[in-house]
């Protein structure tokens, strides 16, 4: 049954997503995603639905994740409605494919299950109405630069956390139970520590160093 469930939620998702429901500010999440693309020359990206990121990190932008959480809210309602737990869809992410002559974007739900099984959902295809206003013209180089560091740090932390947290259990948890969406603060929190002990510890042994030469 929770097949089933899961089939029709991966199929849902995407007209969910580009429907007249996120509209935000001058357009539609098509025109959002076809504008910001094909002005940074990105033909293809991927939004992982869940932890609320895009790839390239040049359209991590505040338009195509804003409606981000409560598409993930409307996962979660409708696999406790059929009696599943949250926790049912540990990955989710939309895969998608601009072609320009065309003007056509294609957007393929892929979800994952906690046990690993993956579920594709029907190819959704979108004809971007709006496709000519600019998305960067207001922000520079330098800020999206220190917008992705700072994601690039927060990320390095997530991670660090995940880990140690696994080996602190020697691997008798599953890493996914570990590195989720509902556990990223406390990894994050657990790798700044980390990070802090390392950072001190090598300026301790830097003052030990010196004094003894």
């Amino acid at each position: 049954m929770n097949n089933q469930t899961v089939s029709e939620i991966a199929n849902s998702i995407a007209p969910h997503y580009f429907g007249k429901q996120c509209y935000y500010k001058k357009g539609y999440m098509a025109d959002w995603i076809w504008n910001a693309a094909t002005e940074k020359g990105i033909n293809e990206l991927t939004i992982d639905i869940l932890n609320y990121k895009i790839h390239p990190r040049e359209l991590q932008l505040k338009p195509l994740v804003i409606f981000l959480p409560k598409l993930k809210e409307t996962i979660n309602k409708q696999l406790e409605r059929e009696g599943f737990s949250p926790e049912l869809i540990i990955d989710a992410k939309f895969h998608i494919k601009l072609f320009e002559v065309e003007n056509r974007l294609r957007c393929t739900a892929i979800l994952t299950d906690s046990d690993n099984n993956k579920y594709i959902g029907k190819e959704y295809t979108e004809y971007p109405y709006d496709n000519n206003f600019k998305i960067f013209k207001s922000s520079s180089e330098n800020d999206m630069d220190w917008a992705n560091e700072a994601d690039n740090a927060l990320n390095t932390s997530e991670w660090f956390g995940a880990i140690l947290r696994y080996v602190f259990y020697f691997g008798k948890r599953k890493f996914n139970t570990f590195y989720n969406q509902k556990q990223l603060k406390k990894n994050a929190l657990v790798g700044y520590l980390f990070q802090i002990i390392l950072i001190v510890l090598f300026f301790y042994l830097l003052y030990l160093y010196s004094t003894n030469h």
